[in-house]
């Protein structure tokens, strides 16, 4: 099943903390990075996301995503949904939109500082079939096609201690994601990171 992460305030809308900057350059640090990730054989960058963060203590998650919608879904916490028609979109606050690779991040501080990251990589699961149910199908017919609603998860959840001006790597077995936490002045702090 697909985890929602619609609950989670999204890092490229402007309903942000004011304690929250985004940043929409990288830092010539992070732009080197992307460069070899992005003219490497084995590893293809999907999204990139940097903000400068003034209260360490503590800010709530923040959602990160690319760009691919995997999937939209109505979701309503009961039978009726009530719809403003006159808005440019009705449905709005009712709508899911599934990213391929969508999740939470977190940079907080408790006595040291520690980055939460809840990522999911979703892609499309294939449908198992049987070699010789591909043999049996008549000529002309091609064999049933995945259901597109059903997804593979690949999940990267960790909570980890980083340490400021160095980049981190936090893997799992299908993607991986590079942070770099940098401080601007006594307490803000900027992070980047790559996926």
């Amino acid at each position: 099943k697909l985890q929602s992460f619609n609950n989670v305030p999204d890092l490229q809308v402007d309903s942000l903390p004011d304690k929250l900057d985004v940043l929409t350059d990288k830092s010539q640090r992070m732009e080197g990075v992307w460069r070899r990730l992005r003219s490497s054989k084995g590893y293809r960058p999907l999204v990139y996301s940097s903000w400068v963060q003034n209260n360490i203590d503590y800010n709530p998650p923040f959602r990160i995503h690319d760009d691919m919608v995997i999937d939209t879904q109505i979701r309503s916490p009961t039978n009726i949904v009530v719809a403003d028609l006159q808005s440019e979109d009705p449905l709005k606050a009712w709508r899911d939109d599934f990213y391929r690779l969508d999740g939470s991040v977190q940079l907080r501080l408790s006595r040291f500082l520690h980055i939460n990251l809840n990522l999911e990589y979703r892609v499309p699961a294939a449908a198992p079939i049987a070699h010789n149910a591909m043999l049996s199908q008549p000529d002309g017919v091609n064999p049933p096609s995945p259901d597109l609603a059903e997804y593979d998860v690949y999940r990267l959840k960790q909570s980890r201690q980083v340490k400021t001006d160095r980049l981190q790597y936090f893997d799992s077995p299908w993607f991986g994601a590079l942070v770099l936490v940098i401080p601007i002045a006594a307490e803000p702090m900027a992070t980047e990171q790559v996926q």
